[in-house]
């Protein structure tokens, strides 16, 4: 007979499957998002909300309210996320994801850790998307400053070391051994193309990561347009899974490299995000269901009160651990051999429960995740990827189940995040953007325009051809809009083409 303990530990496993898709009790939420905080200003507690809110708006029409951000859940870097959300006046999910990332990047050199899938790298690809003044650069000045100090450092060394490196080339005389060019030591990057990772790894770190807080630079740059887009979505999947880069081309030969390391963090505002998360190729090739995501609420209106993280002991614990991870230097050109984290009996029995919600919420008929389906069938990965950053940075050899089910949390909470994002966000965005472009095409000469003029001199909002068009589908659809027609010289009518006309009713 199974023990109380198992069976009690079942229970708990299937109360937070059953909240992680979207069947909790609203009200019973005590204990799960954190302790108040110390604002005097507002009485907010770290996830931003006054007490009392059930969560505010996106915007003063949005509907979607985005869910509690599961503080605790980070464990040893929940300290850290009270401390740069209350004294940075900002959501605590934008502190969260940025520690987070953080977290992951100077892990990722450290270790690996062993999924349902076999042993996967700690990496992690986060997304987050909030308005201009929400504190994104705030949140993430903070929680880079460590890295950006070793960077500096780093590059103070590596300048030395060339200069030194091209004097003794200078002198070397026929038949000398070449000497050895010291490897560039860079870790992060803001602004960057695939192939420009691909060469940072050929002479830098095998360890790196892309960190912007205006990633609107990265989706709309060189890489990441149109044209691009797949192939590089391609190359990152590539070394999300393996850490590998190969490429194959005539002029530049063949570049093969194993076991590297990449981190992400792009941080957007939801206007320069909307094309990019709503093109179908990049969820189909699973390219946005490896990322977690977030959307915080915006931020509220700030008291004048310095932030000051370089006087605060939570903040400097972390930059402490940071500082710890990052001296692990690797002597090799990769991140082979790294020690693996296994997960206890207990975290793998949560870790195999979590997996079987998720399978059968993603790929049943009317299963709360089928709009979702990449991101649900992603989701156990991206748990056990977030457990081991977790426990790597509370140096720890081995998940446990509370460390776990933390992991559980965040993933549900980016889950919640892609829910909204493909479906009640982007609906109600689709209903106003037609509200906007019908008011507009109602005040033009004749209610009516062509759809490059739409683009031209139309509603900001809609400037964008996926979003014009899913403007002029839903107008149409109601009836509020007609194919504009011309009478022609001899008294017959034309159909001109893609111009629309605004009804009278």
């Amino acid at each position: 007979m199974r023990s109380e303990q198992a069976k009690r530990e079942d229970s708990r496993l299937d109360d937070l499957a059953d909240e992680l898709l979207g069947r909790r009790n609203p009200e019973d939420t005590e204990g799960r998002h954190g302790r108040q905080g110390d604002n005097p200003h507002e009485s907010r507690d770290s996830t931003g909300r006054q007490p009392g809110d059930t969560g505010r708006q996106t915007s003063d029409t949005q509907p979607f309210a985005p869910p509690d951000y599961p503080i605790d859940a980070l464990g040893p870097l929940a300290a850290a996320c009270r401390a740069i959300a209350d004294e940075g006046q900002l959501d605590a999910a934008m502190a969260g994801q940025c520690l987070l990332s953080v977290a992951a990047l100077v892990a990722q050199q450290c270790a690996d850790v062993r999924t349902m899938e076999g042993i996967k790298p700690l990496s992690l690809y986060m997304l987050t998307v909030g308005e201009s003044g929400d504190g994104k650069s705030t949140a993430e000045n903070a929680a880079l400053a460590p890295v950006r100090e070793f960077q500096r450092e780093g590059a103070r060394i590596y300048a030395e070391e060339l200069h030194r490196f091209e004097a003794e080339m200078s002198l070397r005389k026929k038949g000398q051994e070449r000497p050895i060019k010291p490897r560039e030591p860079y870790i992060i990057a803001t602004d960057c193309t695939v192939e420009g990772i691909r060469r940072g790894y050929v002479e830098g770190r095998p360890s790196q990561g892309v960190f912007t807080s205006e990633a609107a630079v990265m989706l709309s740059g060189y890489g990441m347009n149109a044209d691009n887009r797949g192939k590089s979505a391609g190359a990152f999947n590539s070394l999300w899974d393996r850490g590998e880069v190969s490429v194959a081309r005539g002029t530049a030969g063949r570049i093969q490299l194993y076991d590297r390391r990449l981190s992400l963090h792009w941080l957007i505002q939801p206007e320069a995000a909307t094309e990019s998360l709503s093109d179908p190729l990049l969820s189909s090739i699973g390219f946005w269901p490896r990322f977690l995501a977030a959307w915080p609420s915006p931020a509220r209106p700030r008291i004048a009160k310095p932030f000051k993280p370089a006087e605060n002991p939570d903040v400097l614990n972390f930059w402490s651990r940071c500082r710890s991870l990052l001296n692990n230097h690797l002597l090799t050109e990769d991140c082979s051999g790294l020690p693996v984290i296994e997960s206890s009996p207990s975290a793998h029995a949560l870790a195999s429960r979590f997996f079987e919600r998720m399978e059968q919420a993603s790929k049943t008929s009317g299963g709360v995740l089928a709009p979702i389906r990449p991101f649900g069938i992603r989701a156990t990965e991206l748990m056990f990827r977030v457990a081991g950053v977790l426990a790597c940075f509370d140096d720890k050899t081995e998940i446990d189940a509370d460390t776990m089910r933390g992991a559980a949390e965040l993933v549900g909470y980016s889950l919640e995040i892609w829910s909204g994002i493909f479906g009640e966000r982007f609906e109600h965005d689709s209903r106003n953007d037609a509200d906007i472009l019908f008011a507009w095409l109602a005040r033009q000469p004749g209610r009516q325009a062509s759809e490059r003029t739409m683009l031209r001199i139309g509603p900001k909002s809609i400037r964008s051809r996926s979003r014009r068009d899913t403007a002029l589908a839903t107008l149409e659809s109601q009836g509020r809009i007609t194919p504009a027609i011309e009478q022609m010289p001899d008294g017959g009518f034309r159909t001109l083409s893609n111009t629309w006309r605004a009804s009278n009713a």
